[in-house]
């Protein structure tokens, strides 16, 4: 069954939360190649968050995608969840899992254990965004990029 999320819903939700969760998977990307260098400090830089400090944008993005998930796929028509939302509410859990399985490995060095759970995070983005994509039409915004 398809729920149908009006435009009036969809457009807020993307302006308000589009640009942080596109910007979190470019940051994203850039950290793959840090990890692949072995830069571990610049690595860090995009997933440690400082005390009084914003938290940088891929851990920023972590509870906007769950936000803009549940505002882009339900419907106040819609008593419950979808299948859907669902699903892509695990894939922005397992991109919080992933970012603290790499700072685990960045703490300690281990370049292995960091690339892998980035691949696996890397997965879990695009795996996300090919199913919010769907509702983001050329009047709601741009669709996300998939991460290479």
């Amino acid at each position: 069954s398809c729920t149908y999320v009006s435009l009036k819903q969809r457009i807020p939700i993307y302006s308000k939360y589009g640009f942080s969760i596109a910007l979190g998977a470019k940051e994203y990307a850039l950290l793959g190649q840090a990890l692949q260098d072995q830069a571990w400090n610049k690595a860090a830089s995009y997933l440690a968050t400082a005390p009084q400090q914003p938290p940088p944008p891929p851990v920023d993005a972590l509870l906007k995608m769950v936000l803009f998930a549940s505002g882009m796929l339900s419907s106040p028509n819609y008593n419950g969840p979808n299948k859907r939302l669902l699903v892509a509410r695990f894939y922005a859990n397992e991109v919080g899992f992933a970012t603290r399985e790499i700072l685990e490995a960045i703490q300690a060095k281990d370049t292995t254990r960091a690339i892998e759970a980035w691949k696996f995070g890397r997965d879990s983005w695009n795996s996300y965004f090919q199913i919010v994509n769907e509702a983001v039409s050329p009047k709601v915004g741009e669709k996300f990029e998939l991460i290479p």
